[in-house]
């Protein structure tokens, strides 16, 4: 069903978290004093973050810019590659805050540096709200840096990354049927996410996130449980 490997840590972010990491980078912006005119955020993680620093900072010049380098949860392409393009003129001359929602290895974000600056803007700083410490690209501003390496599942890609997991504990378990709460005690020994932090950042959506599986014909329900569909 999936690639992913057996076992390794994640953590549910929060709108709530993310909204005041973003107002965070903008207070950073500010005390620095650069004054962007055109905010690039990253194609997709980066799309909340670019609107909220636009609030914060007053500007409705929003680009975004699509780098492609994770071809699922946890799972990465050896290169990355820019698949849509800033139009051309689009910040040339002017300056620039490029941002995305966290920077991992740094690749994605550094091959988004090379395409922004081959446009010439009159000036370039770059934001995460996030930052791991496996980066080698460090951003200009920072909303938190992560010392541990973990998966964050932010709230506009939890069904996106659910249903990999999911399917990755089924898969790495057999064919089941299992249980809702099995497959929450699953999700928890590999991957840390429990029911409690489940509850806590989404909850009530694993009955949501088993129902789409289903509609996508990825999972199936036998009345005992839900096993991998045929």
């Amino acid at each position: 069903m999936t690639g992913l490997p057996q076992e390794f840590d994640c953590t549910l972010a929060t709108w709530e978290d993310m909204y005041g990491l973003s107002r965070r980078v903008a207070d950073a912006v500010k005390t620095a004093d650069f004054d962007p005119e055109v905010v690039v955020a990253l194609a997709r993680g980066g799309w909340f973050a670019g609107r909220c620093l636009c609030d914060f900072l007053g500007l409705d010049d929003l680009a975004s810019l699509k780098v492609e380098h994770y071809v699922g949860t946890a799972q990465t392409a050896e290169e990355p590659r820019v698949r849509y393009p800033l139009a051309e003129g689009s910040v040339t001359g002017k300056r620039v805050l490029l941002v995305d929602d966290i920077a991992d290895s740094g690749a994605s974000i550094s091959r988004a540096v090379g395409h922004v600056e081959a446009r010439d803007p009159a000036a370039l700083e770059t934001a995460t709200l996030q930052l791991l410490s496996t980066s080698a690209f460090e951003p200009t501003y920072v909303g938190k840096q992560l010392e541990e390496w973990v998966w964050v599942v932010y709230p506009w890609n939890f069904m996106e990354d659910m249903i990999e997991l999911v399917g990755g504990v089924i898969e790495s378990a057999g064919a089941g049927p299992y249980t809702q709460q099995e497959l929450v005690e699953m999700l928890s020994e590999s991957h840390g996410l429990g029911a409690a932090e489940l509850a806590a950042a989404q909850p009530g959506r694993m009955p949501e996130v088993l129902e789409e599986m289903d509609r996508r014909g990825l999972v199936t329900h036998t009345g005992a449980g839900w096993a991998p569909a045929d």
